[in-house]
């Protein structure tokens, strides 16, 4: 997870899907981001004390945060609501195939038939996403392939000549 604590992101939902997992699963919740409130700052702490698939690693440099998203074998974004995360573009971009609530904005980048959805806020749903992309190589890989034909739209030389040709257009 990449993201910074604050309600409307969800941010614990991951650790508490985790905690519905059986003890033979090998998932580990890695969270980068920073608490932007004390009380957010409280519960990372003690979900990350009590939960043994749970580390909170606070704000990282952007370069790191991109180094441990690009070794992850999922990103999962929990947003109750979201114009369109960056972290969606990184991830593709990275190859790292996406878990994502089904709000407008990952349905903008992911399409709406994407099968990696959850409905926003059900952990149990949640844990049986990750229990699937775990157990079921074949599901893991279509996430990945799907993930990766959209690769193309987040190439930054793709966005630079986008905004170049936009520019363009507003001049005349």
């Amino acid at each position: 997870m990449l993201g910074h604590l604050r309600p409307v992101k969800d941010p614990l939902r991951t650790a508490m899907a985790s905690r519905g997992l059986p003890s033979t699963s090998r998932i580990q919740v890695v969270h980068v981001g920073q608490a932007l409130t004390e009380e957010m700052e409280e519960q990372a702490s003690v979900e990350a004390n009590s939960n043994p698939r749970y580390r909170w690693l606070g704000e990282l440099p952007r370069w790191k945060s991109l180094r441990i998203l690009a070794r992850s074998r999922l990103l999962v974004l929990t947003s109750q609501m979201e114009g369109g995360a960056n972290v969606i573009s990184e991830a593709i971009a990275c190859s790292v195939p996406v878990i994502s609530s089904r709000i407008s904005g990952s349905i903008g980048l992911l399409g709406d038939d994407y099968p990696g959805y959850f409905p926003v806020g059900d952990t149990h749903a949640l844990t049986n996403l990750l229990m699937r992309v775990e157990t079921d190589p074949e599901f893991h890989a279509t996430l990945k392939a799907w993930c990766e034909r959209l690769k193309p739209l987040f190439d930054p030389e793709r966005e630079r000549q986008s905004w170049e040709d936009l520019l363009r257009e507003l001049q005349n």
